[in-house]
């Protein structure tokens, strides 16, 4: 065995995963691998071999396990139930990861293209770069170590091997320091150093188990340790400084609440004072109101003196008016005899006016409705003598009606008549006019005096009946 093997053997002792190396599962693509070593992490290794085959029954299509609820997944699994809530969000968890990182949810591409492979396995913080080398051994034909960056920079700080740019050199490099038999947890620790702690840009040297046997860790570590030194002198001088703004803040505060004291010690006192003020103008308010209550006590008295005799006047006065009102009343009584006396008198002689006047009323009444019963006799005789002369005259105004209307209708008769003779006079001179034309066009054999007397005649003759 080499030097370096041998090196290489003692810094595997000294780095723990905190999880077993999972085992290869048989009829399982490298997804569902991967899943595995992920459960293996909190699980048993049963247990986790289960939870994958619970999920390929149940789930035909991996992403739609990614999107599935962590308690939709917790009902297909067939563990320990306080078990089943971490290994449903684990599940989630890596699916996520993969989909982002490949775009997809499946790996084979491990198996043949070692670029994509490269790149996928660059950036996995959830499923870890261990893993990552682990599922890549397994897609491996030869099982050969996955040479990745992760893995070659590990190796170069620790001074295991020199960083270049072929990857063939850097597997000549690699090969030789992996101990027989340890393959897996080659892969497994040391892609646990570079995911934990050992990142290109911010390593975390001071918590890293092989800092003592990195050389570029070393170097790193010492100088966290003067930041860190650095760190503390700085947090002692900020708590000193703290403790100096404290201090004054302190002595602000006693001032203020100095201030605050002494000036509550003035309002108290110039409350105090008000009081006092209050209190004596109360007391003289007070001595007011007996003064006042003295005051209206006695005038109280005098008045109800005043009107007690004013009531035994009253009761005197009372006493002649009801002797007084007594008298008046004796003497309207006799008035009231008298004045029925004289009122029955009255009525007497009224009652006898009003006979004689309803006497004499009936005789006028009498009177009146005989001389109208004549008018009305008169007036019916008058009017129906009237309605007979109407009547006449209506008559005769009908008969002189019928007679112009009879007259109009002789007059309008004999003008269709004339106008019927003048149509049928035009009628036969057009008609005669029109035989004359024809004639004029006969043979020319006939003279020409002839149409010409013709036509003085027809002249003449149309003259004459104008």
């Amino acid at each position: 065995m080499s030097k370096k093997s041998d090196q290489t053997l003692k810094l595997l002792d000294k780095v723990s995963t905190g999880w077993p190396a999972p085992e290869k599962l048989e009829s399982a693509n490298l997804l569902e691998q991967g899943l595995y070593a992920i459960l293996r992490r909190t699980l048993e290794a049963a247990h986790a071999a289960t939870v994958v085959a619970a999920l390929r029954a149940n789930y035909s299509d991996w992403n739609e396990l990614r999107v599935a609820q962590a308690q939709e997944i917790c009902s297909h699994l067939d563990i320990p139930a306080k078990l089943k809530l971490d290994a449903a969000r684990a599940t989630k968890e890596y699916l996520q990861e993969v989909f982002q990182r490949s775009h997809g949810l499946e790996l084979e591409f491990l198996r043949d293209d070692q670029q994509s492979a490269a790149r996928f396995v660059s950036i996995l913080p959830y499923i870890g770069l261990g893993t990552a080398h682990w599922l890549m051994w397994l897609a491996s034909a030869e099982k050969e170590v996955p040479v990745t960056q992760g893995l070659v920079r590990v190796l170069d700080r620790l001074g295991l091997i020199a960083r270049n740019s072929s990857s063939k050199k850097m597997r000549a490099a690699i090969d030789p320091l992996v101990p027989d038999g340890r393959e897996v947890d080659f892969l497994l620790r040391f892609g646990e150093v570079g995911s934990r702690w050992c990142d290109a840009r911010k390593p975390a040297c001071y918590a890293c188990p092989l800092v003592d046997d990195c050389r570029y860790g070393k170097k790193a570590f010492r100088e966290w340790q003067v930041q860190q030194k650095r760190l503390e002198q700085q947090r002692v001088r900020d708590e000193a400084r703290r403790a100096i703004l404290a201090k004054k803040e302190e002595e602000k505060r006693k001032k203020e609440d100095e201030k605050r004291r002494r000036e509550e010690e003035r309002v108290a006192q110039k409350r105090a004072a008000v009081d006092a003020r209050k209190r004596r103008e109360t007391e003289r308010l007070a001595r007011i109101e007996t003064k006042k209550r003295e005051t209206e006590a006695k005038a109280k008295a005098k008045l109800e003196a005043a009107k007690k005799a004013a009531e035994l006047e009253a009761r005197r006065k009372a006493d002649a008016e009801v002797k007084r009102v007594a008298a008046q009343k004796e003497a309207e009584k006799l008035a009231a005899k008298k004045k029925l006396a004289d009122a029955r008198a009255a009525e007497k002689k009224a009652l006898a006016e009003k006979k004689a006047a309803e006497a004499k009323a009936l005789a006028d009444k009498k009177a009146a409705e005989a001389k109208a019963l004549a008018d009305k006799k008169a007036a019916e005789k008058k009017a129906l003598a009237e309605k007979k002369a109407a009547e006449k005259k209506a008559a005769e105004l009908k008969a002189a009606q019928s007679k112009l209307a009879a007259k109009k209708a002789a007059e309008k008769a004999a003008a269709d008549k004339k106008e019927a003779a003048r149509k049928l006079a035009e009628k036969k001179a057009a008609e005669k006019k029109a035989a004359a034309a024809k004639a004029k066009s006969a043979p020319k054999a006939k003279s020409a005096a002839k149409p010409a007397a013709k036509a003085k005649a027809a002249k003449s003759k149309n003259g004459g009946r104008r």
